[in-house]
């Protein structure tokens, strides 16, 4: 939290006297004003009729070609009927989240745009939860209609998201005032562009803290 609240001050002014051996207060709010660096939105989408048949030659694949301790992202486009199946989708996110834990489940609408995101591990557990088959249905059939909303409203999804020309200081603003630690980086047209991840600002902040070796 410190960190954060620092990088806000720095920027904003409210914090003056910042300074140190080797221009630390120079550097660190120079960082904290350079525009995000998204983490792409990984190749790790589902598509192809490996879904619908259920065959995950695909998705053994992907694990083989995933970069250790990278952030994974998944993408499921809405309006495509019954192209998606509960059962293979939670297997994507079981394989996936054993790279990244807190993996996210991006959902954008026919046109490629965004439309909202949830944490890997909660829609997990929404597809495996046999005592509650409604909860499944309500997800699938929201993922097979065109309509944002309906996705919305599934529990653990939400719209949040921030412009991939915002400043890293607005973005950990913004996770702060939203409690998340990532957010959706979005193009002017609306198409998500790539994940930003608040531990990764802040480990780029706290270099510039850092005194140089002499």
């Amino acid at each position: 939290m410190i960190i954060p609240l620092l990088a806000y001050g720095v920027v904003s002014g409210d914090i003056s006297e910042f300074t140190g051996p080797g221009g630390w207060g120079a550097k660190f709010r120079e960082e904290a004003k350079k525009t995000i660096d998204p983490i792409p939105i990984s190749s790790s989408i589902v598509e192809g009729e490996f879904v619908a048949k259920g065959d995950f030659v695909q998705l053994e694949n992907v694990d083989r070609n995933l970069a250790p301790g990278k952030p994974v992202s998944m993408t499921l486009q809405l309006g495509r009927g019954d192209y998606y199946q509960a059962p293979v989708i939670a297997e994507y996110i079981r394989v996936l989240s054993q790279h990244d834990p807190d993996m996210s489940v991006v959902v954008i609408d026919p046109a490629g745009k965004y439309v909202a995101s949830a944490k890997g591990s909660v829609v997990l557990a929404q597809l495996t939860d046999n005592r509650n088959s409604e909860q499944i249905s309500r997800l699938m059939a929201a993922l097979r209609g065109s309509d944002p909303a309906a996705i919305r409203t599934v529990g653990g999804f939400s719209d949040k998201s921030i412009a991939d020309t915002a400043s890293n200081v607005d973005a950990l603003q913004k996770m702060q005032s939203e409690n998340t630690a990532r957010l959706v980086a979005i193009t002017a047209a609306g198409v998500p562009e790539g994940i930003v991840l608040r531990d990764m600002i802040v480990t780029r902040l706290l270099v510039e803290l850092a005194p140089e070796d002499k």
